[in-house]
């Protein structure tokens, strides 16, 4: 046998307010105070500098470090003392360079100027995201819109014949982001 359906006016029944609450949440406050928004705020706030620590290593998220200046970015190492900067690098010397060795710095060239990115060997050391611009010339992998993985999933080449205007300022646009924040160290020999 089926039961028969209720409607749907039926169906919804809103109890009272009083019958909602038991004998014990009578005296219960149901509104939101200053102090609530303060533990919410506090709250999130901690949140964020638990998350920076684990992900940046930094409670501030690496803010105060951000603001060195350009002289102190572009410093160049202590590996690099004793000898006359700019060096002169074949492609065989610059893959040498790539950070696989702990005892090298990591060198990245686009268009045939050779950078010092060990301050960021998170990025471009063997385990980073963008390790496979360590150690050689990838300037065609630059052309490319910022978000485009076209340029990472190209190989390597240091040919910018046949790219559009659009894509050559882009690769100018790196090369000068790479000048203010990394130390030149020399440039790639030309075959």
């Amino acid at each position: 046998m089926l039961r028969k359906r209720a409607t749907y006016e039926k169906a919804i029944v809103f109890p009272n307010d009083n019958e909602i609450l038991d004998e014990d949440d009578n005296g219960a406050r149901t509104r939101f105070t200053w102090l609530d928004v303060l533990r919410i705020v506090g709250g999130l706030v901690l949140l964020g500098l638990i998350a920076g620590k684990f992900m940046t290593d930094s409670v501030t998220w690496n803010y105060w470090s951000r603001s060195r200046s350009l002289e102190t970015l572009r410093q160049i190492p202590k590996f690099w003392d004793g000898q006359t900067l700019p060096l002169e690098f074949s492609l065989e010397q610059l893959h040498t360079f790539d950070g696989s060795n702990p005892e090298t710095p990591v060198l990245l060239a686009i268009e045939g100027h050779v950078f010092d990115v060990s301050r960021k060997s998170g990025l471009y050391g063997p385990r980073g995201a963008y390790h496979r611009f360590a150690g050689t010339d990838c300037s065609r992998a630059f052309s490319y819109r910022l978000w485009s993985m076209q340029g990472l999933r190209e190989p390597c080449s240091s040919d910018l014949s046949g790219l559009s205007p659009e894509g050559l300022h882009r690769v100018d646009e790196w090369l000068e982001f790479f000048q203010h924040r990394y130390p030149y160290i020399g440039y790639v020999k030309s075959t």
